[in-house]
């Protein structure tokens, strides 16, 4: 079956939604009345998200930016939630597209999810603007000085370079092939010849001495102290349908920072730790912290990440 073109334009647009590790586990199945059911591919399961919290949050960020990107090429994105699981695959629910109506207003963030990319480079310490803080705290973000972190994400960062399985995981998507259209890249993983040595060095070892956790993990913190503000983002519960809409609301967050002309790094691994994520949740004040990422004024543009064609996650129901 051959998809309109002004779909085939708005579904690679929505490819571009962000997924921990890049693991984009998002699937495609094309109906034969035309619409479009969206899987979680449990294939692309990270083994250090035993809840299945980074999935479900990146689902709802696809979501999110497929119906941004429909604003963009004049149509509207209607989504009819299912999540219905069979075997290892979940159906998340069905998407159609129809054309906009003349005047319906497009979302004002459309362009801005368009632009949005992760920068992992270096922040400089211009202040957030008011407008800026209103807007992600209306979003659901809690705005927290970067210092009453840093205790937080050192200890997560330490105790998870000691854990083979996130190591392991971080080694399955991480490649050194800049082509690699999955996974981390050297584009989008911006390390120092050091760091790079490091990261081997954990991938061979499996896991790293305290001294070397130590040490990687203080690029953690000197990312995170050059932030202006880390934003906490939470959830009610862990279910799937309030991380997923957790998910559009975090794609909201980072494509509202974009628009202001500021920066995001998520540096979620404090809430990853169930040591660590009480005490972000007892910071935050919020029920169920999901997300933390700093925010600031870029000091370089971060290269684009690579990305799946649609062919890739398409299929064909019969």
């Amino acid at each position: 079956m051959i998809i309109p073109a002004g779909h085939e334009s708005v579904l690679q647009e929505a490819l571009r939604a962000p997924s921990a590790h890049n693991a984009q586990p998002w699937r495609l199945a094309v109906r034969p009345d035309g619409a479009y059911e969206l899987h979680y591919d449990h294939l692309d399961y990270l083994p250090y998200d035993p809840d299945d919290r980074d999935a479900y949050l990146a689902i709802g960020a696809f979501i999110e930016t497929l119906e941004l990107a429909a604003h963009r090429h004049g149509y509207r994105a209607e989504v009819q939630p299912r999540y219905l699981r069979q075997g290892s695959d979940l159906l998340v629910g069905v998407i159609r597209l129809r054309p906009a109506d003349p005047g319906e207003p497009v979302d004002t963030l459309a362009e801005s999810a368009a632009r949005r990319r992760t920068n992992r480079l270096p922040y400089d310490r211009t202040p957030l603007t008011a407008d800026l803080r209103a807007d992600l705290e209306r979003i659901g973000c809690v705005l927290v000085p970067p210092r009453r972190m840093a205790r937080l994400v050192a200890r997560a960062s330490i105790l998870s370079w000691r854990d083979p399985r996130f190591v392991t995981d971080l080694a399955t998507w991480t490649s050194a092939d800049p082509a690699a259209t999955a996974g981390m890249t050297p584009a989008g993983l911006p390390l120092t010849t050091v760091e790079w040595a490091a990261l081997r060095l954990a991938f061979r070892a499996g896991r790293l001495p305290a001294p070397l956790a130590l040490l990687y993990s203080s690029r953690d913190i000197r990312m995170l102290m050059q932030a202006r503000a880390v934003a906490v983002l939470g959830a009610p519960d862990l279910t799937g349908p309030a991380l997923v809409d957790a998910g559009r609301r975090l794609l909201r967050c980072w494509a509202t920072i974009t628009a202001a002309g500021f920066a995001y790094h998520p540096i979620s691994i404090a809430v990853d730790r169930p040591e660590t994520a009480p005490a972000v949740a007892a910071v935050a004040g919020v029920p169920v912290p999901v997300a933390v990422f700093r925010i600031g004024w870029p000091t370089r543009p971060a290269p684009l990440s690579n990305r799946r064609h649609l062919d890739q996650i398409l299929r064909h129901e019969p």
